[in-house]
Parts: C-alpha cells; structure tokens; sequence
C-alpha cells in the first residue's frame, strides 16, 4: 500500500555506515596506531548520493571512522546499509530513528540476503541494485507516494553507476575505493556474490574508472583499492583497464598503489601479471580456501582445481606482488588432518596474511540450499543469530560430517595461533619477499601518517614479548637490505599482523 508523505519540502537525506564490530575488516587496532579514521570509505553510500537528485541535500555518517550517529538528524529519509555480521547495528540503528518518525531504508548486501528479515526493521526495502530504484523511490517520495520495497530484478548497466560523491566526505581514510566491475563468472557454492550480482561481469567505461582513481588521488589517499570481487573476472577488460592506469600512473609526480581482489587462474597469463606490476599493484589477495583437491571439487571451485595452487601463488609473488589469502575449513570432506595441511600449505605457499574462515551457510547460495535439503541447519533463523557466534573462529551453523564441533572450534583456534606465530609469520613474509624478481614497484611518498604508523607498530613490538621484537626488528633489516622500496608495505603488513595478534589475543607470543 503506497504511503502518504506529511510534509513535501522536506528533501533531505541522512546515510549510516555502521560501525563494524572488532574483526578484520575495520581493522580498529591499525588504525589505533595509525593518525586515520577509517580503512575504507563508504562507496556504496557515496554512490547513492550521487544517485540523488540536486533538490535534495544529502549527509553522510561514517561511524567506522568515528562519527556519531545523530537519531534527531534534520532529514526525513535515513538510509541504512551493512553486512551480515553488522546486522544487530543496523537493526539497533533502525529502531531508534523508526522512533522518531524517520522513514528508515534498509538495502545493501544485508538486505539482498536478508530481505524478510529486514524489511520488519525498515519502512522501505531495496533489494537488487540500486541505480534505477534509488532515483525512483526519491521521486516518489518527493511526489508525496511511495512504496515499501523496491526490487530490481535485472542486472543493471555499469555505465549507469555514477561518480561517488566524495565532497560529503568529512574524515581521513587509509584507501580510497573504486568498484569496476561486478559479478563473477565461477560457481562457488558457498559465494553469495554470484547471488547478488550474477556470473556475467558487468563493467564501468575505462575513463570513468581513471576519473575516479583521479579523483581520490585528488582527494590525498596514497593507495586505492579495486573493490571487484573477481578483479580479472573479464580479463580483456583487466588488461584495457591495467593499461590505461600504468599510463595514468606514468604521468603523477607520486606514483598510486593499487591492490585488489583476483582469482588464481590469472597465473596462466604472463601479461596479465606482468601489466598488474607495471601498474603499480602491491598486493593482491586470492580466494584459495583449501588446499584440498576433494574439498574444492565439492565446493565447485574448479579454478583452483586446475593449478598447482603452491607454484600458482609463487609465480604470482615472482611478479613483485605480496598476497594475501582467504583460507576456509569446514568442508564436507575435512576432517582433523585438514588443520596440519593448512598450516602447511600456508607456509610453503609464503602467504603472510591470511584470512581464517569456518565455513557458514550463507542465506540465498546454493551451500544453503543444499544443507537444508540434507537436515543440516543447526541455525537457519537470521533473525536471531548473534555477534558471538558468526565472529567466533570455529563456529558454524550447519552439522560438518568429518570434524565434530569442537574439533572444528579447537582446531581453528589452534591453527590461527600457529599461523601468527613470530616463526610462522616471518618465514611466510620472507618468503613472498625472496620471490620479487626485477623490482620496478614504485613506493607511495614517505610522508607524516606513514612515519607515525611506523612509530607506533615499532612502540607495539617493542612492548610485547622477545619473540614478537625480534621478528619486527629482523623484518625492517631484511627489507632495508635486500628490498628498500617494499619499506611502506612491509610495515603496513606489521600493522596488520599486529592488528591480527591483538584481535586474537596472541600478543603473548
């Protein structure tokens, strides 16, 4: 049933980021040590304020780099986005501007794979992608109608997606962020992104990608962040985009950074990786998950399957690049010997960062689906799933066949301690670093926040047990001698490994 508006002249717009909770993606112990306010920015915020027409004025509030949220904001519309593991927050959000006569929007990824859940929280749901139904929600409600959900059911045209809006941005941000392209083409089955955005890669004109890296080079950020789930996921568009930035980057007085998301197949085409280098990639991070042939087979990751995943990942830091990884456990084909053979891969491999994950059901995957048709859920209410069970290492909410639960908790447990080890962590970054061949990687400048970072992870070290000192002293020697231009980024792996001990309470080690 459409609502009635009260008041037509009220055109303004209030977007919440929410704060994530301690984990690896708001990085809080980095930034802790370092003079920013936030890791990433809010792009997709900053998209729809784009998306807005001129009548209406739009703020933004980023509480992952400290703003507060103010419920009594002069704007009537308040939009609301996040992620799985934000949901409680955002809910919470929900309620107290729903208090107030707010008409709260909830949409993202959260409300793509939540969207009953959601919408008992929320007077108007988005669910798809929001470049047409944004603008048309807005004027409707400026029309005095609208309706309680909007979905949009094609995949739309990237060309369609505008500009982010990064003049209402207010705070300090470690990466700036540039999404090119989304979808993917592979079959994960545990991946939501598929769910969401489809397997055919859709892409931005290349121009427009280079105004917006200008754009946040502009803005003062040394590095940006390719947000592309699958960044070679169309790898002619990666090249003509890979080349277009190595001339970009050819013409700044100081060189950008990039990083980005891939798939392993990439190390079949000796350009591609060679393109990635020249354009000033500094790390990539790749989706390896097991190193188990029947797991990946069972999971459909046959992209994986297809390459020695070891010799894959060295060709790949023979290129100047360091990787990171996303390791899972919890196939139905793990069993306890999985642990031992992770910790292994990891360290043959020379991956220093790694991010360990217990396998979850995601809602709408096909992994879901399947379990349910199998009598394996053990939590299938997303309404009442909370923070301390989908951020505990170990936890899962379907019944494994080969590990039992505690199995599964203890030996994740046991796995990222050994990981991050000063031993482990060292011979892995070590590793990455003894690969680089012909080093042509051109640092971002040295400037205040960088030295200040540095002060404060070397104040960390200096203050945590004798095994963890020794570690950040032979790491800054190793680089200086052997690969001085990789300083920046092997101190900023430190932060993150100090961010990781700190997260999992190791700092005893």
């Amino acid at each position: 049933m459409p609502n009635q508006i009260k008041s037509s002249d009220d055109r303004a717009i209030y977007l919440v980021q929410p704060k994530f909770p301690p984990s690896t993606w708001g990085m809080d112990y980095v930034l802790s040590m370092s003079s920013f306010d936030a890791v990433f920015p809010p792009l997709g915020l900053l998209t729809l304020a784009a998306l807005s027409p001129p009548e209406y004025s739009v703020t933004i509030c980023d509480e992952n780099a400290g703003e507060k949220v103010d419920y009594d904001a002069p704007a009537k519309i308040v939009g609301l986005t996040g992620y799985l593991l934000q949901k409680d927050r955002v809910f919470r959000h929900a309620a107290e501007f729903r208090k107030r006569g707010k008409t709260v929007v909830i949409g993202g990824p959260l409300a793509n794979l939540l969207p009953d859940v959601c919408r008992n929280h929320c007077d108007v749901l988005f669910e798809g992608e929001s470049e047409q139904t944004w603008p048309q929600f807005l004027r409707e409600f400026g029309g005095g109608r609208w309706s309680d959900r909007y979905s949009e059911p094609e995949k739309v045209d990237m060309t369609t997606s505008p500009p982010p809006r990064l003049d209402l941005l207010k705070r300090r941000y470690i990466h700036g962020i540039v999404q090119c392209t989304r979808g993917c083409p592979f079959t994960c089955e545990f991946c939501e992104i598929t769910v969401m955005f489809g397997r055919k890669v859709r892409f931005k004109p290349i121009e427009q990608v280079i105004r917006e890296v200008d754009a946040w080079r502009r803005y003062g950020v040394p590095m940006v962040f390719f947000s592309d789930d699958n960044f070679v996921g169309n790898r002619a568009y990666a090249k003509e985009l890979l080349k277009a930035l190595i001339q970009w980057n050819s013409r700044q007085r100081r060189p950008m950074s990039f990083y980005t998301q891939t798939s392993i197949d990439m190390v079949r085409d000796e350009q591609l990786l060679c393109m990635l280098r020249d354009a000033n990639f500094s790390d990539v991070f790749i989706g390896i998950e097991t190193p188990r042939k029947a797991s990946l087979e069972e999971t459909k990751k046959t992209q994986n399957e297809k390459v020695d995943l070891v010799d894959a990942v060295h060709t790949i830091q023979s290129h100047n690049l360091f990787t990171s990884a996303g390791m899972i456990v919890g196939f139905d084909k793990d069993d306890p010997a999985i642990f031992d053979e992770q910790f292994e891969f990891c360290q043959k491999a020379g991956i220093p960062i790694i991010m360990n994950n217990t396998l979850n059901a995601a809602p709408k995957t096909p992994l879901i689906e399947r379990l349910r048709r199998e009598g394996r859920m053990l939590v299938d209410d997303w309404g009442q799933t909370d923070l301390e069970y989908e951020l505990r290492p170990g936890r899962t909410n379907f019944r494994t066949l080969n590990l039992t639960a505690e199995e599964l908790e203890q030996g994740q447990l046991k796995l990222i301690s050994r990981l991050y080890s000063p031993e482990a962590f060292g011979e892995r970054l070590y590793g990455n670093l003894s690969r680089f061949q012909n080093l042509r990687y051109r640092p971002e400048a040295v400037d205040y926040h960088q030295t200040r970072l540095f002060l404060r992870v070397a104040g960390f070290f200096f203050g945590t047990a004798r095994r963890a000192r020794g570690l950040f002293a032979k790491s800054l020697v190793h680089t200086l001698l052997r690969y001085p231009r990789r300083l920046v980024t092997v101190s900023n792996l430190l932060a993150i490994y100090a961010h990781i001990l700190q997260l999992n309470r190791l700092t005893k080690v």
